[in-house]
């Protein structure tokens, strides 16, 4: 069966909601987010860096959430969550956005994760989290304009692409940057907040 590793509010939460929303059956791994676990010699064996999330899928051991949210998509999705055409223009933007959320919007959140609330005080730079957080205010409003008349980022179906931008809007909610700015993306993430997939994973 598919081992999840996962930490709350961290990464791993895409792929829980994913496995909830496909009815894909797994096992959870909870591990608390400190360097006693994380940095543990065991957990290290699993992923070398000592972050989250990581996979055991029968003796296939993945890391880097895109990663493992497409290798899942492939395996059990069946065209669920996805386009229908690869090679579509609907496709490729269902990619750009699936990738945003990691490659581009986790940028200016991871700043300001680190420099106010996980490294030690003294360890913080108030600037970096500051740039981080005008970083993230204006993927926000890049996000806003691309939802005008949309219930999802595709337009009106859900998909993975939801998912990944999801767990960034999330911290956003988390860190106070989500505000009233941004009424598409604020009514955005309310639908997928009410998604009982997501309140599974992030329970």
């Amino acid at each position: 069966m598919l081992k999840i590793y996962h930490a709350k509010n961290t990464r791993s939460i895409r792929i829980v909601w994913l496995c909830e929303e496909l009815g894909i059956p797994y096992e959870l791994e909870r591990l608390n987010f400190t360097p006693a676990e994380l940095q543990s010699e065991a957990y290290l064996a699993i992923h070398p860096l000592g972050k989250v999330p990581s996979i055991d899928d029968d003796g296939l051991v993945l890391y880097e959430s895109g990663a493992i949210m497409q290798y899942l998509l492939a395996k059990h999705g069946k065209g669920r969550l996805e386009p229908a055409n690869p090679g579509s223009p609907e496709h490729a933007k269902y990619l750009q956005w699936f990738h945003f959320a990691e490659a581009t919007f986790m940028g200016p959140l991871g700043n300001i994760a680190q420099h106010a609330f996980v490294r030690p005080e003294d360890q913080r730079v108030p600037q970096v989290a500051e740039e981080g957080r005008q970083g993230a205010t204006r993927m926000l409003g890049i996000l806003d304009k691309e939802l005008q008349g949309k219930d999802y980022i595709g337009g009106a179906e859900f998909s993975a692409a939801d998912i990944m931008l999801g767990y960034s809007l999330l911290l956003c909610k988390l860190f106070g940057v989500l505000k009233d700015g941004h009424p598409n993306v604020s009514a955005y993430f309310a639908r997928l907040s009410g998604r009982p997939a997501f309140q599974k994973a992030t329970a």
